[in-house]
């Protein structure tokens, strides 16, 4: 193998372990980590928070895949009979749980503490219906091995095929908004 050849292959080799960077798998920091819905009535507003989140990310090429699944059970409001009554609405024991998917940009910064905003292109199951939606995030880089992630959509409870709520007659309103405070580690 001649001079020149050796050196065009070993340049060759190091542009593509540069181009394609192993990938880092994170992922979400349960205890620190919560997703709320909000829901509005015309009587009353309802509030009800999760701290059972689990997921992960891969990180690869300035670019982000997160998978979170979220026990629809597991949504508490400080009142049991709500939560039952949401529970039986949304059919927990036949649809279990709320599953997200979203890809999106996420460059690890030259320097720390770094914020981004971006929009991911999201995938949420829920009630057993698929839907396709871009997403705001806010990505906050603490160090290189610790990254918070936050966001908030509306989704339509019809939309997803949800039989709305009532009191009194008055069903909730259609708009349910979904926030998610999640924190991931290696």
């Amino acid at each position: 193998m001649s001079f020149i050849r050796m050196i065009v292959v070993a340049v060759a080799l190091l542009l593509t372990s540069s181009a394609f960077a192993d990938p880092t798998q994170l992922k979400v920091v349960t205890a620190k980590s919560t997703a709320s819905y909000h829901l509005v009535h015309k009587m009353h507003k309802v509030d009800a928070t999760s701290k059972k989140v689990d997921g992960k990310a891969i990180l690869t090429d300035g670019k982000a895949q997160v998978m979170i699944r979220i026990p629809v059970d597991s949504f508490d409001s400080d009142n049991v009979n709500r939560d039952a009554h949401m529970k039986e609405t949304v059919e927990a024991a036949t649809y279990p749980t709320i599953e997200l998917k979203a890809v999106g940009p996420a460059a690890t910064p030259a320097s720390f503490p770094s914020t981004v905003k971006s929009t991911f292109k999201v995938q949420l199951v829920f009630h057993g219906v698929k839907q396709l939606f871009d997403a705001p995030v806010e990505i906050t880089w603490t160090s290189a091995t610790e990254v918070s992630a936050t966001t908030s959509f509306k989704i339509s409870l019809d939309g997803y095929k949800v039989e709305r709520p009532s009191l009194m007659f008055i069903k909730v309103d259609d708009e349910l908004v979904l926030d998610a405070k999640l924190l991931f580690t290696p």
